[in-house]
């Protein structure tokens, strides 16, 4: 499994003129279709954030001022519109310097815990708590500076921005990161130890920030406080980012945005005017969250002259849905390593998934079995004991989500020890869990909205041939994983001890999208009698692998957020569209779908869909021809996912675009 942790964690770290400056203290107003103070029905009003007293629709917390070698500057933002509370569990946290991972085999923390110290203490300005530099390491509280309220968001300044150095007069660009990213992947995408060390040596060290300014521009950037946050919130961070960058410029009329993978989901809906959006139910409860967390995002002001989405999921994403070896990886690696920090579409799993074998041992520390996967599945007893994420079954008859008893009590069920038990630990499914206090909490609200299924375009394909074995992520590492486990038989190795119930993957790789009408089974000849199912006609046991809520389920519960987003157009007022995509997979394509041989194309920059990073005509809806014709551009690029946003042929691409437009 070695090589799922090493590619994994790569794809993490990658999804990673002068004047006088203006008062820092005067956002221009700004429209509005719905105001914050109006009330809100009871069920709904648990799920919103207090609203702040100040005047604005923003104002500067405070600044922080970074080593020399890193930012020129961060400002800590906060929204006065009124945003969904956001949830977080360890992996969606904000990092401090000695919470980053660290091993000798990957010592991320020489590289990015400067950086991600910056973070936290950039969110401290207004939380003030000495956790955030705690030589102890002692937690910090809930909220505070490593879980911020979603009203906070980061503006980072390029140091030439920050001194003024840069050319004032000309558009200034504003930079959107997506998951498991923050702004630092814009300026040192390969991490920087402080003396201008890389991560693993890699020859890019600085980013899109330094290359900007290089040419004279003037760059921003924002930190979501959570990087799978709400994409509602996100969208009134970006409004409110643009309206502080042009406090900043006043002589400029509009900022170019450029925004990468989950970060167009924060664009985009500003720019759709989402508080016009219309069609939501008046009775299902994610719909009618959704109609108000639309509401609150400003009207589109036209301050935007480039928009330019680098491979993002317009269309939405059901990468981990088709995928079991990513749901197994996240589950089977510690909170704070960056390949754990990613949603997964399951509710419950069997434990022998779990990269173990044989009994635990003390000297031995397994590094691809952490979290909730430690010790787990090694021994036949333990093989389908089921390690539980969420506690919800279903939804009830107005949407709400239904469960029957606590977390905890599941898994103690189980056999786990209450002692072992942390609820932030285990509630890491996509779809969240109801917690002690009777509480729905996700802590992946904006991969639920991104949640959209594509199977109609590109159908779970059969790689049964052994041809697809170095090319399928599922068909070299997940099921060969899973049949030498339940084959594995030490009384006799001349008989199997288990098998799969179906020989067709297709199976069980359709299981996360309808685990109802494609449930994924297996046999053994040790019956455990917990969880048994049936029996085969070998007396073998029968035992359910995993289970989820569905598709459709994170659908509705995403509020149907794709399905809209999908039903507009970007504003007509938008000068230039530039839409930027890859068009490889990289060494290691995560996703290989869409492929009709072993040597066909790939219909996907490695992680989406090409149906939903080359969304010109979705974009575009509402546009004249003629404005189509002058205004919008579409552009593939031989790059895989992970590297559109830090690879110099692409900011030539559109540093060339910007100057098409000066």
């Amino acid at each position: 499994m070695r090589s799922t942790w090493t590619l994994s964690l790569t794809a993490a770290l990658l999804m990673a003129g002068c004047g006088a400056e203006p008062p820092s203290e005067a956002p221009p107003a700004q429209e509005s279709l719905a105001t914050a103070e109006a009330p809100l029905d009871a069920d709904l009003a648990p799920y919103f954030d207090a609203i702040p007293t100040f005047t604005g629709n923003y104002r500067v917390v405070g600044t922080l001022t970074p080593p020399t070698w890193s930012w020129g500057q961060i400002e800590l933002l906060e929204g006065k519109q009124r945003f969904r509370t956001e949830y977080y569990n360890p992996r969606t946290l904000k990092l401090r310097a000695y919470d980053t991972f660290q091993s000798s085999d990957y010592p991320l923390k020489t590289y990015f815990g400067s950086l991600n110290q910056q973070l936290v203490d950039g969110f401290n300005l207004y939380y003030a708590n000495s956790c955030a530099t705690s030589a102890t390491g002692a937690a910090c509280p809930t909220p505070g500076p490593t879980r911020p309220e979603a009203r906070f968001v980061l503006l980072h300044k390029g140091r030439a921005t920050a001194a003024r150095t840069c050319n004032v007069n000309l558009t200034p660009t504003l930079l959107v990161h997506g998951a498991i990213q923050d702004a630092n992947v814009w300026l040192f995408p390969n991490g920087n130890n402080g003396s201008g060390g890389t991560y693993g040596g890699a020859a890019q060290l600085t980013g899109m920030v330094q290359d900007l300014e290089a040419k004279g521009r003037c760059v921003y950037a924002v930190t979501f406080g959570s990087f799978h946050g709400d994409n509602f919130n996100h969208a009134i961070h970006v409004a409110n980012a643009v309206q502080r960058i042009k406090a900043l410029h006043p002589s400029v009329a509009r900022v170019d945005v450029v925004a990468w993978s989950k970060g167009v989901l924060a664009v985009d809906p500003w720019l759709e005017n989402a508080a016009t959006w219309g069609g939501f139910s008046t009775t299902r409860f994610f719909e009618r969250l959704a109609k108000e967390q639309a509401s609150q995002v400003p009207a589109y002001d036209d301050s935007v002259r480039v928009y330019v989405p680098l491979s993002g999921p317009h269309k939405g994403i059901d990468l981990n849905f088709r995928h079991p070896i990513h749901t197994l990886t996240i589950a089977s690696t510690a909170s704070n390593a960056p390949v754990g920090r990613g949603p997964m579409p399951w509710t419950y799993f069997s434990a022998f998934q779990c990269v173990t074998f044989g009994y635990d041992v003390p000297w031995f520390k397994n590094p691809y079995a952490e979290s909730v996967c430690a010790g787990s599945g090694g021994t036949w007893p333990d093989y389908f004991r089921r390690i539980y994420l969420s506690n919800i079954t279903g939804l009830s008859s107005t949407g709400t989500p239904v469960s029957s008893t606590t977390l905890q009590t599941l898994n103690t069920n189980q056999g786990l020890s209450a002692s072992s038990f942390k609820f932030d630990d285990y509630n890491m499914s996509l779809f969240g869990a109801v917690n002690d206090s009777g509480k729905y909490v996700t802590a992946y609200p904006g991969q639920l909205q991104a949640a959209y299924d594509l199977r109609g375009t590109y159908p779970i394909p059969d790689r049964s041939a052994s041809s697809w074995d170095s090319i399928d992520p599922d068909e070299n590492r997940y099921f060969p994983w899973m049949d030498t486990k339940l084959i594995y038989n030490p009384l006799n190795p001349w008989i199997a001890a288990g098998y799969m119930q179906s020989s067709d993957h297709r199976v069980c790789r359709t299981t996360a999208f309808d685990p109802v009408g494609s449930p994924c089974f297996a046999f053994h000849a040790y019956n455990t009698n917990m969880n048994r199912e049936a029996y085969d006609s070998l007396n073998y046991g029968k035992y359910r692998i995993m289970d989820g809520l569905g598709m459709a389920a994170a659908m509705e519960m995403g509020g149907k957020f794709i399905t809209r987003l999908a039903e507009h157009g970007v504003d007509s007022r938008l000068p230039s569209l530039y839409v930027l995509y890859g068009t490889t997979g990289g060494s290691q394509p995560f996703e290989t779908d869409g492929m009709t041989s072993t040597t066909s194309a790939l219909r996907s920059d490695g992680v989406l869909f090409e149906t939903s990073i080359a969304a010109m005509t979705q974009l575009t809806q509402g546009w004249t021809t003629t404005k189509k014709t002058a205004d919008a551009k579409q552009e593939g690029m031989a790059y895989d996912h992970l590297s559109m946003g830090i690879t110099p042929a692409v900011w030539n691409k559109i540093s060339a675009h910007f100057v098409s437009r000066d």
